[in-house]
């Protein structure tokens, strides 16, 4: 499949929504172990997981920013830059559009049950 930049102009624009990008960002961040919901619940998917994270485009740029509560006994620096890679790389392949940065707010650390 030939992507927007190879088609020219001839073939018309693509415009994706805010939302749309969110919901890529929040659907890889369910994909990571040990990212739960600002709140210490599971991640959620779908439009309650927008909420938790804020996008902004800049002209054919992606800025994203989201708030994360970190399983406890996960070492928070690499949890992040999992997190952060895995959502630039499906957002910039499902969308094609490059990811200026991901900046994650940690805040919570969560205590599954069992393990108190």
């Amino acid at each position: 499949m030939a992507r927007p930049e190879e088609l020219g102009e001839e073939a018309g624009r693509i415009n994706i929504a805010k939302e749309v990008i969110s919901s890529i960002a929040a659907l890889a961040a369910c994909e990571i172990p040990g990212v739960f919901a600002p709140g210490g619940e599971p991640f959620p998917r779908g439009a309650a997981a927008r909420r938790h994270v804020d996008t902004e485009l800049l002209g054919d740029r992606v800025r994203l920013s989201l708030r994360i509560a970190v399983e406890y006994g996960r070492v928070i620096p690499e949890l992040v830059q999992d997190l952060q890679e895995k959502i630039k790389l499906e957002v910039e392949r499902m969308t094609a559009l490059p990811v200026e940065a991901v900046d994650v707010e940690v805040t919570r650390v969560v205590f599954r049950k069992g393990k108190e």
